[in-house]
C-alpha cells in the first residue's frame, strides 16, 4: 500500500554534500544499504496511507500552509542518528543547530493536516535520512563533514511512497510555492 509524506527537495549541491557524507561513513565502516540520490529529502510530515478521495483535502491543507509559509534556507552540516549515535537505527545528515524556519514550516503544514485528522509522533527534526541499521550492534562512528551545503526552500513536495520490490518509489503528487499569500 503506498503512503504520502510531505518533503523539501534538495538542490544539486545538498545531494553533493550528502553524497560526501555516504562516502565517508563507507570508509568508516559502515556497512549498510544507503538510500539513493533521487529520494534523498527533508520529511516535514509523515501521512501514511491516505485514500484517494482524501488526497484533494490534503493538497488543498499543504498549499495553504505553502502559501502561509515565507521562503526560507536550510542548513545541512552535520551526520547523525536516531535514536541516538550509541544505538543508530536511522543515519542521517542534517543539521547541527535548530532550524526555526523550518520549524515553523512544518508547524504550518501539520496544523493544517490536523484538520483533517491527521496525528503526529514528535517534533519533525530536518534531516536526510542516508540508511537504516536494522541490527544496531555498534555506535555509529564520528564523521565529521568537511563543508556545509545551504538549501533555499521555496516550495513544499507532496510524495507518494510505493512499494517496488526491495525498496520504494517515490512519486511526486503535488508542489506548492511557499510564501503565495
Amino acid at each position: 500500500m503506498s503512503r504520502l509524506f510531505v518533503a523539501v527537495d534538495l538542490d544539486e549541491p545538498a545531494r553533493d554534500l550528502v553524497a560526501e557524507a555516504i562516502e565517508l561513513l563507507r570508509a568508516a565502516g559502515v556497512d549498510a544499504r544507503f538510500s539513493a540520490r533521487d529520494k534523498w529529502h527533508a520529511t516535514l510530515a509523515f501521512l501514511g496511507p491516505i485514500a484517494p478521495e482524501r488526497r484533494p483535502a490534503v493538497y488543498e491543507a499543504v498549499d495553504a500552509a505553502a502559501a502561509a509559509s515565507e521562503p526560507f534556507e536550510l542548513t545541512l552540516d552535520a551526520v547523525g542518528a536516531f535514536p541516538s549515535p550509541n544505538r543508530p537505527r536511522v543515519v542521517w545528515v542534517g543539521s547541527s543547530k535548530s532550524q526555526p524556519e523550518f520549524a515553523a514550516c512544518t508547524a504550518a503544514v501539520r496544523t493544517r493536516l490536523a484538520a483533517l485528522d491527521l496525528q503526529f509522533e514528535g517534533d519533525a527534526v530536518p534531516h536526510v535520512t542516508v540508511c537504516r541499521i536494522k541490527r544496531p550492534a555498534t555506535a555509529l562512528p564520528p564523521v565529521a563533514l568537511n563543508r556545509s551545503a545551504r538549501v533555499r526552500v521555496d516550495a513544499l513536495t507532496v510524495y507518494e511512497s510505493v512499494p517496488a520490490g526491495r525498496t520504494t518509489a517515490y512519486h511526486v503528487l503535488r508542489r506548492a510555492s511557499l510564501g503565495r499569500h
